[in-house]
């Protein structure tokens, strides 16, 4: 059994790296439910210990977050945004200043991965306009997509997870205390 879970894992763990498993036309979304499956049928987990292991409210919060997040994309929230910043009558250095504020803001409150993947292309495009190398620009998209995200319980859905409204933060320094 153990030889069966390592190879599901191993499976699952390749299909997240390539984006999906070729071979059976899945993405990795369809990958991990596969993976998922595996572990029922070879009895590695009862259909009860896999339902147990779903945290509903973080699944009913990511669900709303994509439906709100696709919604401002389909709407062209992030493009507009994004053009605001990149016309403003300011210098390189001030305009990278303000598209790391602004990106690292959207990222606190809307997933860092919708505002990277929306905000990229039309960045990109703008910095070509105003004649600007944009890689400078797209590695401060980055780097503050990742700390705005940081900041907040939805920032990124990983947050979700870890943490526990109502609950202090933890330092990942902390030694637990004895009782």
């Amino acid at each position: 059994m153990t030889t069966a879970i390592v190879l599901v894992f191993l499976l699952v763990y390749l299909g997240m790296i390539l984006g999906g498993l070729p071979f059976l036309q899945l993405d990795r979304t369809g990958v991990a439910l596969l993976g998922a499956i595996a572990l029922i049928g070879i009895g590695a987990l009862s259909p009860e210990q896999a339902a147990r292991s779903v945290h509903l409210p973080t699944i009913v919060l990511l669900f709303a977050f994509m439906v709100i997040s696709a919604q401002l994309r389909l709407g062209g929230f992030y493009p507009w945004v994004t053009l605001r910043v990149a016309e403003l009558p300011v210098s390189p250095a001030a305009l990278l200043a303000a598209l790391v504020g602004v990106a690292g803001a959207l990222s606190a409150v809307f997933s860092n991965d919708i505002v990277c993947l929306s905000v990229a292309p039309v960045l990109a495009d703008a910095c070509r306009r105003r004649r600007l190398d944009p890689v400078p620009y797209l590695l401060g998209l980055a780097c503050a997509a990742n700390v705005g995200s940081a900041a907040t319980l939805i920032g990124n859905p990983q947050n979700m997870r870890c943490s526990r409204p109502g609950s202090p933060p933890r330092s990942w320094t902390t030694s637990p205390r004895a009782a």
